[in-house]
């Protein structure tokens, strides 16, 4: 064991020790932003957390993922920031564009990892939908005159 993780300890499978947070990952995440999370980030985090408090389906659990979104977002931000100042492609010795800026580059990567994390959040539209149920229409009962024929189908 490291001695650099005091609060660590291990223990063995038939321990009568309880784990006193072991329901703690099922508690409600939290309300305030954490302090590491910029002002951009931190905007983003007071938005979502009431609509997903109303919810009620994301927990302590998924907090780092929505940390993630969150610092994903701010970087987008100043990606598109970089984007507006310099431009989306870098140009060679000739004044041809060459390559996408780093900007565009990180833009990119920003927002298939928001995408992605979005989707595993449930905070896409279509994710969105899936959690709506929509209940089957009830057929409406036929009262046929040819029911009394008996003809042995149903009609």
């Amino acid at each position: 064991m490291p001695e650099n993780h005091p609060k660590l300890s291990i223990l063995p499978a038939n321990s009568d020790k309880s784990c006193s947070d072991c329901n703690d990952d099922m508690k409600d995440i939290q309300i305030t932003p954490p302090a590491h999370l910029d002002d951009e980030a931190s905007k983003l985090w007071k938005s979502l957390i009431p609509e997903i408090r109303k919810l009620g389906y994301l927990k302590k659990v998924d907090q780092p993922e929505l940390e993630m979104y969150c610092i994903y977002y701010s970087m987008f931000l100043q990606s598109e920031k970089l984007v507006a100042d310099n431009g989306m492609w870098l140009e060679d010795k000739y004044g041809q564009l060459a390559k996408r800026s780093p900007g565009a580059v990180q833009m990119d990567s920003c927002v298939k990892n928001m995408k992605s994390l979005g989707h595993d959040l449930g905070l896409t539209f279509d994710s969105g939908l899936r959690q709506i149920t929509v209940e089957e229409p009830e057929k409406p009962k036929q009262d046929s005159p040819l029911k009394e024929v008996k003809f042995g189908a149903d009609v």
